[in-house]
């Protein structure tokens, strides 16, 4: 990697910045949404088909199947993920890595780029008293049209740098989507390897590699 001045860090919010929620818990929660909508035996599949990485052609084919509208449905989807990852939240099980206290030295404006929900983010960083690492947070608002919007689009990258009046910034994200969504904005990237990515092969190479927030702080 070349030396390049970087006038923006535009960060990934889960497995980046907070630790993930477990697999278990948010489908809990995504079967209880199913339940909400009036569907009380949804299949497994199903089930594991509106818990992470929605997309929404399977969301409309799955409330196609169940005969209920596609924007009930996630409608009752994302409230129930809002109250899980808020109580998940406060009971200490999803909270910052150690090392995202190294963005207290970041010298250029920062901010959040997310595919969670604006306020599953802004709750997240409140509670833990992390807003003031951050000038922006672009993420969902919890409508199905925002499926369209997430990334490996570019568009939250994009907005965020615009809101920090940056036009090259360094964006760090934990998976492959990421990489991919950096890339199309035009902007160099960071693969951030912690527990849950440290083997993951990727079909894409990112600007770079490390395995702290400290090492990003090198960069900027």
């Amino acid at each position: 990697m070349t030396e390049t001045r970087y006038d923006g860090l535009l960060l990934d919010h889960d497995g980046v910045i907070v630790t993930l929620c477990s697999h278990q818990v948010l489908r809990a929660a995504a079967t209880d949404a199913f339940v909400d909508a009036g569907i009380s035996n949804p299949s497994p599949d199903d089930v594991n088909a509106i818990t992470i990485r929605v997309w929404e052609d399977d969301l409309c084919a799955v409330a196609d199947r169940y005969g209920v509208d596609p924007d009930r449905l996630w409608q009752c989807r994302e409230q129930r993920i809002e109250q899980t990852l808020r109580r998940e939240t406060r009971a200490g099980r999803k909270v910052p890595y150690e090392d995202v206290t190294s963005l207290e030295r970041v010298e250029v404006p920062t901010g959040i780029v997310s595919n969670n929900q604006t306020r599953i983010v802004e709750f997240v960083l409140r509670e833990h008293g992390l807003y003031g690492y951050v000038e922006t947070v672009r993420a969902r608002e919890p409508t199905r049209e925002s499926l369209q919007e997430k990334k490996p689009e570019p568009t939250y990258l994009e907005a965020a740098a615009a809101d920090l009046d940056c036009s090259n910034p360094l964006y760090v994200g934990d998976s492959e989507s990421d990489i991919v969504a950096g890339q199309r904005a035009g902007f160099d990237t960071v693969f951030l390897r912690r527990d849950h990515n440290a083997t993951r092969h990727l079909e894409i190479e990112p600007t770079v590699e490390v395995e702290s927030l400290s090492a990003v702080l090198e960069l900027v």
